[in-house]
């Protein structure tokens, strides 16, 4: 039941309530002092995961940590409906399963209305299932004998299919041997966490996928930034994988900046179908670094490249980004993720050329560039000061030339785009904060 799970422990007198000084810091630091559902540090306490009356504990994997907020909206039992729509969406993302249908109708005189149906490809054969979702307090008078004989009633509509229960509780021990007992399949929480663990970061956020990463760190599985990581490390550079390094790049925008930024948009043309960009993502932030770029760079956008080369990125690349800048389209900010960087004579010097002159600014990520920020992401770190230091000293130089008016061909930087002031300078110098206004 997952009611418990948003039941105020200091309520409870039972000694199985109390959460010692330990095992309260532990959770704390599990979640980096924010809540697991919406991210604040403020107003924090801490909920039980699987309520005591069904078994739960008060240990760190049996604790997630959630603000006031989600506490309160929380606090009413999550409905059921909630808990399928979650279902079937981590389901259709998941390669192992098509055709999922919510609320479909089986049976032939006597229709009957199953709450999930689905086919699973993956072990071979390929199998039908029907999946029934409940919560503990669903179970009724009957108990779990009731929902044995509900999946056996759907099955016998649907021959050939198996049956599933997908509950987010964990179940008692004579429970679960009646459920499996009878041939039901059981997905309760720490099945679902590992069935659904690549689909977890990719899911609409809120308080199941909170709860089942918490279940998927607890039982000792890879966080999720170190499993993107790792996939990183895998992909090889080069032509024959570039769709691979594309979509993984994709999943990795989405899960460090989602939801200050929106999710990634892929392979987008200009107005004139003449530039192709990799990624636009929509900016709606209203305040932090990603509002300064909306307000000073008209960037409503951040425009990605992925370029999966084991090369180095070169001039023409950045010129390709360029094109695709516009202050009323994408607007005048661009991201271009290479394996190894940009080459320093053609492609950093154009970079420098594109914000100074045509106040276009286009960062370049490499590997280790991406590996830092999603180590950020997952120990709450600052952002490499390396970073920091390069980028101040381009910009400076980049500044100085301006200043100067002995790098351009007129003598002098195009009235139409000054050079930036000495603050708005300044914050640009501060990019790599964007980590860290986006945790």
């Amino acid at each position: 039941m997952i009611t418990g799970a948003v039941t105020m422990t200091q309520n409870d007198p039972k000694t199985r309530m109390r959460i010692s000084v330990a095992a309260r810091d532990a959770t704390y630091a599990k979640y980096s002092h924010c809540c697991a559902i919406c991210g604040t540090g403020t107003a924090l306490g801490l909920q039980h995961i699987t309520p005591i009356m069904y078994g739960g504990d008060s240990s760190p994997e049996n604790l997630i940590l959630l603000c006031a907020q989600c506490q309160a909206s929380m606090g009413q039992q999550p409905r059921e409906i909630e808990f399928v729509s979650f279902l079937a969406e981590v389901m259709t993302l998941h390669p192992d399963y098509k055709g999922v249908q919510r609320d479909a109708l089986i049976g032939g005189n006597n229709r009957l209305r199953a709450d999930l149906i689905a086919e699973r490809l993956r072990p071979m054969p390929a199998r039908s299932l029907i999946i029934e979702c409940k919560t503990t307090t669903t179970f009724g008078s009957g108990g779990i004998a009731n929902v044995i004989q509900q999946l056996r009633t759907y099955a016998g509509h649907l021959p050939q299919s198996e049956p599933i229960l997908a509950i987010p509780a964990s179940l008692r021990e004579a429970e679960t041997d009646a459920v499996r007992g009878a041939g039901i399949e059981l997905w309760d929480l720490p099945t679902l966490a590992k069935l659904f663990s690549g689909q977890l970061p990719k899911a609409t956020p809120g308080f199941y996928p909170a709860i089942l990463q918490s279940i998927r760190a607890s039982a000792g599985g890879p966080s999720t930034e170190l499993s993107l990581a790792e996939k990183l490390k895998a992909c090889a550079p080069g032509k024959r994988d570039w769709l691979v390094y594309q979509s993984l790049i994709g999943d990795i925008l989405e899960w460090l900046f989602y939801p200050t930024l929106a999710k990634p948009l892929c392979e987008h043309n200009d107005k004139a179908k003449a530039n192709r960009r990799d990624f636009i993502i929509p900016n709606y932030a209203e305040q932090g670094f990603w509002a300064f770029l909306r307000n000073n760079y008209q960037a409503d956008y951040v425009v990605v490249d992925a370029k999966n080369y084991s090369k180095k990125a070169s001039k023409s690349d950045v010129l390709q980004i360029a094109n695709y800048l516009k202050p009323h389209g994408a607007g005048m900010f661009g991201l271009i993720l290479s394996r190894r960087g940009g080459d320093i004579r053609g492609c950093e010097h154009t970079v420098r050329e594109q914000w100074s002159i045509h106040r276009k600014l286009i960062l370049i990520l490499d590997d280790e560039d991406v590996q830092a920020m999603l180590t950020a992401k997952g120990s709450d770190a600052r952002p490499r000061r390396s970073w920091h230091r390069n980028f101040n000293l381009s910009a400076s130089r980049c500044r100085r030339r301006c200043l100067e008016g002995s790098q351009f061909d007129g003598g002098e930087a195009p009235k139409r785009n000054p050079t930036p002031s000495a603050s708005t300078l300044a914050r640009i110098e501060l990019w790599p904060q964007m980590v860290r206004y986006t945790f």
